[in-house]
């Protein structure tokens, strides 16, 4: 009889196991559905990138200076470069890094002769990251491509046989943050982290045409990544350094059929940022310049108006033929050069325009 009996307790200890494993499965399903009906309900745009960016880390620096393991991420730079002699050149080098499929990293670079007007560019692409186990920094080494940063302490080198440059860069102000604390929403694209160097110092060599000569300048340095997709998108983007020490981004999304959907405008000074509202701005096209090459057509000049602050510029471009074909690279083409700037202030700046002609479609 003793046997049976301790046979049925352990049977009933047993039973009490299970039910309380299914107790625990049950909560668990339950908690997990809840969590993923609340993540895929319908949301209004506003409410959606407001959860999306509270949930997510702030930007740390210099921790966010490196690779992230994100589907895009870029590192980009331009400037105005000035040469002993006094002649003016203006530069941008972009590293990409894509993690699809598979990861592969992309290099753009152009270099525009303000003088000849003439504008040179150059591109390649490798499998891998080449920045692999670079920690609070980035460093890409490919072939005749070098760019490395590091809080603020920059070198950039590109050798090709139209021009070559060794630069570099120490951050003049302090960073910049877009967005909600460095948080964007790029629509149906996804979110993005987005911050900027907007004024470096520049100093180095730069060789056109097998003459070298010491340059200096003014660089503008951006790093943005994210699971986003920027080829649902298009747009005009615009970094302006103006004369009395005010920074200026406009980034304006568009989508496939040339609508702009989503804006953004940050005004920095003195380590003072302000995110504008699409109310407090206005941003309108001019005239084209059209390529023989792809038969693209671009809008070169553009009109920024900010009453609220008492801004009314025209932004032009300096040299009309920007046009960087990287279809062997990205598969597409774009714009992108220097623009001049005047009207009720002046000073310098670069433009990018992306998604304009079939080449982009």
């Amino acid at each position: 009889m003793k046997t049976k009996v301790r046979v049925k307790k352990k049977y009933k200890k047993k039973s009490k196991n299970y039910i309380m494993i299914l107790v625990v499965v049950i909560f668990t399903l339950a908690v997990s559905s809840w969590a993923f009906y609340e993540l895929t309900k319908p949301k209004v745009a506003t409410q959606w990138f407001d959860s999306r960016a509270k949930a997510k880390q702030n930007i740390i620096l210099p921790r966010d200076d490196g690779y992230h393991a994100n589907t895009m991420e870029w590192w980009y730079y331009n400037g105005r470069l000035i040469t002993e002699s006094g002649k003016e050149y203006s530069f941008h080098f972009t590293t990409f890094l894509v993690n699809n499929l598979m990861t592969h990293t992309v290099f753009h670079s152009s270099l525009g002769d303000h003088t000849k007007k003439r504008h040179y560019t150059d591109q390649s692409r490798t499998a891998g990251n080449p920045s692999v186990g670079v920690k609070n920094s980035f460093l890409f080494k490919y072939q005749n491509w070098f760019m490395h940063g590091e809080n603020g302490h920059d070198q950039l080198k590109v050798a090709n046989d139209q021009f070559a440059f060794d630069l570099q860069l120490e951050d003049l102000e302090p960073v910049v943050n877009h967005g909600v604390d460095g948080i964007i929403s790029l629509d149906i694209a996804g979110d993005s982290y987005y911050y900027s160097r907007t004024r470096m110092n520049v100093t180095g060599t730069l060789e056109v045409a097998g003459i070298k000569e010491h340059v200096t300048g003014i660089s503008w340095f951006d790093h943005q990544w994210g699971d986003f997709l920027p080829a649902k998108l298009s747009w005009d983007w615009f970094s302006l350094q103006l004369d009395n020490g005010v920074d200026l981004m406009i980034y304006q999304m568009r989508d496939k059929q040339g609508n702009p959907v989503r804006y953004f405008v940050t005004v920095a000074k003195n380590g003072t940022t302000e995110i504008l509202d699409q109310a407090e701005f206005t941003l309108t096209p001019g005239r084209e310049w059209h390529s023989k090459k792809t038969g693209n057509s671009y809008p070169i000049f553009w009109k920024l108006k900010i009453p609220g602050k008492k801004i009314d510029l025209n932004i032009s471009s300096i040299i009309n033929d920007s046009e960087v074909d990287a279809r062997l690279t990205t598969y597409l083409t774009y714009w992108e050069g220097a623009v001049n700037v005047e009207g009720s202030h002046t000073g310098q700046g670069f433009m990018e325009l992306q998604g304009y002609g079939s080449a982009n479609k």
